[in-house]
């Protein structure tokens, strides 16, 4: 059994550093294990998140017939608010250990803003508001040790969001003063590593622990630049988003209503967004192969 915990706890840990290396979120739930081995749960999960993001990328302005302008350019995503709902499908690997899938569909708006690359120019925004589209994402959780009442577990998540794309309208990052209207697309992955202690209570369990949150994708713009409303040439973007915070804490509360019937609430927390979540799981009563 330690040697099994030990493992359990270096997966979580390998696949931190690979997830940083690589790519906040969505809900998390419980981060210690709550089947048992070859046990099934089923589920739902809804979630309300508000985050900033940071992206950069080439901009690129054609007029013919000339040659296609090119520049770096700033650009921020900010009061970006995500609604959520997944079906939740989990497995017990063992006792200490279950991993799980979520479908599901999420939604998204806020503002996108195109940063100044000087001092002389001012910064352009415009609305995003793509609507639900599917959304999916997969984890483990594993519980490394218990004494008591007290548990010490982790969790480890990435899930995938692409909203429907926005219509997107705003002024030039640069002179002369003109505008650029079309669709702008995101797409991105969110990973989430937590770790947590929790606190059992007749049939509560609290608990609360860091958790770290890296965002890898996308956001995509084709359009028109228009000058007094005549076309007069083409623009794009290509952007990379990540993250403007990474460091957070999350803390919850799972509340066994019947048995094999569990609710559970929880909050989430950085500097730079935060993330409301809900669940309701409901475990078989035999476990696969017993």
């Amino acid at each position: 059994m330690r040697t099994t915990k030990a493992l359990l706890a270096a997966a979580l840990a390998i696949a931190a550093i690979l997830t940083s290396a690589a790519l906040g979120g969505a809900p998390m739930g419980p981060p210690t294990a709550t089947l048992e081995e070859g046990q099934w749960a089923f589920g739902a999960e809804f979630g309300l998140e508000e985050m900033d993001m940071e992206a950069s990328g080439a901009f690129t302005q054609q007029f013919a017939p000339g040659p296609p302008i090119t520049i770096h350019q700033l650009f921020a995503v900010e009061d970006f608010e995500s609604t959520m709902a997944f079906g939740n499908l989990a497995y017990g690997v063992c006792d200490d250990w279950d991993i799980f899938l979520r479908l599901g569909a999420a939604d998204s708006q806020g503002d996108i803003v195109i940063r100044p690359n000087n001092s002389n120019l001012v910064e352009s925004k415009d609305s995003f508001d793509g609507g639900y589209a599917f959304a999916w994402g997969l984890g483990t959780r594993a519980t490394f040790c218990r004494s008591g009442p007290w548990s010490f577990g982790g969790l480890v998540q990435v899930t995938w969001f692409n909203p429907r794309e926005s219509d997107f309208a705003v002024l030039a990052p640069s002179p002369p003063p003109l505008d650029l209207v079309g669709d702008v697309e995101l797409e991105y992955w969110q990973t989430q590593v937590s770790l947590a202690v929790g606190y059992q209570v007749d049939t509560l369990q609290c608990w609360v622990g860091p958790f770290l949150q890296f965002i890898e994708g996308d956001m995509d713009f084709d359009g028109n630049v228009i000058d007094t409303g005549v076309v007069i040439g083409t623009t794009s973007w290509t952007t990379d988003l990540e993250e403007s915070s990474q460091f957070g804490l999350h803390a919850g509360v799972d509340w066994e209503l019947v048995e094999r019937t569990n609710l559970w609430v929880e909050g989430q927390l950085t500097s730079d967004s935060w993330l409301l979540g809900i669940g309701l799981a409901f475990s078989t009563e035999e476990t696969f192969g017993k």
